[in-house]
């Protein structure tokens, strides 16, 4: 019998097939001589569309920022050796910040694997370069294994803690041929609580007179603001959210108070003393919790789907390991009939909230005004991609969310010029939503070529560069510590308008925060890309902070 199209595929094809199975609709990738046969499977199909990218950071950037946007898995594919390497620190931020991204390269040729002979893209062993920064790593060691590997790899960021997640195939695997089977598909099956932790979780919260709620990441993939709404009004707790949790509840809800996540203050204080603390979602991260130094002297409930978080940082009076929204709905369900406690707690976090911000509007006023202007000039719905540079370091510390997945930011591994690419990945995830890219001048030449991605693509974001001529952070953090900033922070910077206008983008400068204000407002409502350079000076954020610490201390 002579197998046709219709009875074999190749392993290239299997592994395009296999994506379009789990729902995958895009890939972006960059391509080379070891991967030539996923290009080609992509050319003969249309369900899963290609992003043609110039540089594998860059598109990992991009598939972060799709991921974090939309919910949606962000998949790259890039060739063997350098590209796998090039992806890595971006596949480090988006598993340290709990972002959803499958990245699938090619390697040597199956009797070439960890042979170290000198072959093309060889490096002896390339998962080696990938497991530190990603949460899960596989290779095929057959072409008909490409299906269930991408469906186990799918598997993990369904129902485990998203993140990156590698699959390494060499490549005589994708020209070989296999079963035209149907590819396995991934069953979303949230991870439920024990019972008995639940009902435990009740009690507690149920005779709570100062109960808080700390939302964290996870209530936001899960989909519990909904949830976390009811128990809050329910119990008369005091809800706070990690940065990157902001929008799971809007802003203006009353049980809700934004504290600064490095330097809480009185907030914190207020953190201290309440009686149970139920932390939903989150790792505790040390940009998060004020560098370690909050304090939970109730008892604290702890619930994650990833057991390793339970304990990490903060020893709970009881673990729950599961997803977070089947968690609260249990813990919902479990809660005994109760009064929500006295309004003074809700009146007392308010305070705290407004004497916090206070001080730091005395301490900053400048660029107090600064995050002002991106509150009112942005629409609600607005995605705010924020990369470490002076504004956003003040996005981080002081701007609100009214919608989940509206505030993007590297915490955790904190690389530089993450957001250009991920502001392009997110206006490709979600069309009819504003986004807005805030990036430094140092940051933006690590990734600045990623403008010609948003033309290519017709992407219109809006581009805010902050041009300062340094390393602001950098040098701020050497002045406080060490009395002097001479070496290391100086740069010299191209003239921002003229590369934007080599992209064909349009282009201005604010020389002030009023002039600012209304670029902002116009170029945000606009159907096109457009950068605009800020060169206001706005104080690196530890200045403040180093007085708000002793303030409170």
């Amino acid at each position: 019998m002579v197998e046709t199209n219709t009875t074999i595929h190749t392993g290239a094809t299997a592994l395009v097939s296999a994506l379009a199975a789990q729902g995958i609709d895009r890939i972006f990738g960059v391509p080379g001589g070891h991967s030539v046969p996923i290009f080609d499977a992509l050319s003969q199909q249309e369900a899963v569309r290609l992003v043609l990218g110039r540089h594998e950071q860059g598109l990992v950037f991009m598939a972060d920022g799709y991921s974090r946007a939309s919910s949606r898995i962000g998949v790259v594919t890039t060739t063997s050796g350098p590209g796998v390497a090039n992806m890595a620190a971006a596949m480090g931020q988006a598993t340290t910040d709990t972002s959803a991204v499958l990245a699938v390269s090619t390697t040597v040729a199956t009797t070439l694997v960890r042979q170290n002979r000198g072959a093309l893209h060889d490096l002896n062993d390339s998962l080696e370069i990938m497991k530190p920064v990603c949460r899960a790593v596989r290779r095929c060691e057959r072409a008909d294994e490409i299906p269930h590997v991408i469906a186990e790899l799918v598997g993990q960021l369904r129902n485990g803690r998203p993140g990156g997640v590698y699959c390494e195939i060499p490549h005589d695997l994708l020209s070989a041929s296999v079963p035209a089977t149907d590819p396995p598909t991934v069953a979303v099956a949230p991870e439920p609580p024990e019972s008995a932790c639940v009902e435990t979780a009740g009690q507690w919260l149920g005779g709570a007179q100062q109960p808080l709620l700390w939302a964290g990441t996870g209530t936001v993939i899960s989909g519990a603001g909904d949830v976390l709404a009811q128990l809050a009004e329910r119990l008369g707790a005091v809800v706070v959210t990690s940065a990157l949790a902001r929008g799971v509840l809007p802003a203006q809800h009353p049980n809700l108070i934004m504290r600064n996540p490095l330097a809480g203050g009185p907030v914190d204080e207020l953190i201290a003393d309440a009686d149970v603390v139920l932390a939903v979602g989150t790792m505790f991260k040390q940009e998060d919790a004020s560098l370690w130094n909050i304090k939970f002297d109730g008892k604290l409930i702890h619930v994650d789907i990833d057991e390793e978080e339970i304990g990490r940082t903060y020893e709970p009076d009881l673990g729950i390991v599961a997803d977070a929204r089947v968690a609260l709905e249990a813990i919902v369900a479990e809660l005994p009939d109760r009064a929500p406690a006295d309004t003074a707690w809700l009146d007392r976090a308010n305070n705290a909230q407004r004497e916090l911000f206070g001080q730091i509007r005395q301490l900053a006023p400048a660029e107090t005004q600064a995050v002002e202007v991106l509150r009112h000039a942005l629409p609600e719905d607005t995605i705010v991609v924020a990369d470490r540079c002076s504004l956003g370091y003040w996005a981080h510390r002081c701007l609100p969310a009214n919608r989940p997945r509206c505030f993007q930011y590297p915490m955790g591994y904190g690389g530089l010029g993450g957001a250009l690419p991920q502001a392009i990945g997110a206006k490709i995830a979600c069309p009819d939503q504003p986004v807005v890219c805030i990036i430094g001048d140092g940051g933006f030449q690590y990734t600045g070529t990623e403008l010609i991605m948003a033309v290519q693509e017709q992407t219109p974001i809006t581009i805010v560069v902050c041009n300062n001529r340094s390393y602001g952070a950098i040098e701020a953090g050497m002045q406080l510590n060490l009395g002097r900033a001479e070496l290391g922070c100086n740069l010299l910077n191209p003239d921002f308008q003229k590369f934007a206008d080599a992209y064909g983008v349009a282009a201005c400068r604010a020389d002030t925060l009023d002039a600012f204000a209304a670029a902002l407002t116009t170029s945000v409502l606009l159907d096109a890309i457009n950068l605009i350079e800020l060169t206001v000076e706005l104080r690196d954020p530890q200045y403040p902070e180093r007085e708000l610490m002793t303030k409170f201390s």
